[in-house]
């Protein structure tokens, strides 16, 4: 089965280099002192992965179209599909805070920027929030969490675009700048 990626993506996805170190000392909870146990190695899918096409389109799913939203990771996607905007966000924002173990653990709904610990371009990722947030998303599935929809999700990524210093970017970490 092809693999479709970013063209900033593919250097960790052949094997030629590391994702960036988790930062531990990033302001945050117990998920961000022990990230550095998580797993960031570079994988090997060889000829199975490709780059996306530089139009936008989504091979295999016509009616999506990939928007490049780094921060989290510099080759970082997201695919929306504009007739129900319906958008597949990855880890631009998720909708469970990935440094609080507690709403980790319950699931706990709660629109907020990328995992803190592995988000090493803070500006790209706040650019990439008020990109995603301008589409007006009816749902959005992301890497962490229950999806969310409706006037829920619309006030959420609203609130995060306009705030996002303040509810998503640590006060420190060896990223923040």
């Amino acid at each position: 089965m092809p693999v479709y990626a970013h063209k900033d993506e593919l250097p960790y996805l052949t094997g030629k280099a590391r994702y960036p170190e988790p930062d531990a000392s990033v302001e945050g909870g117990l998920l961000a002192k022990i990230s550095p146990f998580f797993p960031n190695e570079p994988i090997q899918l060889g000829n199975r992965v490709q780059p996306l096409p530089e139009d936008g389109t989504v091979p295999h799913l016509p009616e999506f179209r990939w928007l490049h939203t780094p921060g989290h990771t510099p080759g970082h996607i997201s695919l929306f599909r504009p007739r129900d905007a319906a958008l597949i966000a990855g880890d631009a924002f998720v909708t469970v805070r990935q440094d609080s173990l507690y709403k980790v653990l319950t699931q706990q709904t709660e629109i907020t920027g990328p995992p803190r610990y592995y988000t090493t371009d803070w500006e790209a990722a706040r650019e990439s929030v008020r990109k995603l947030a301008a589409l007006f998303p009816s749902v959005a599935v992301t890497g962490h969490g229950a999806p969310v929809a409706g006037e829920e999700l619309r006030a959420g990524l609203t609130k995060l675009a306009r705030d996002f210093d303040r509810i998503a970017v640590p006060d420190y970490g060896k990223y923040v700048h």
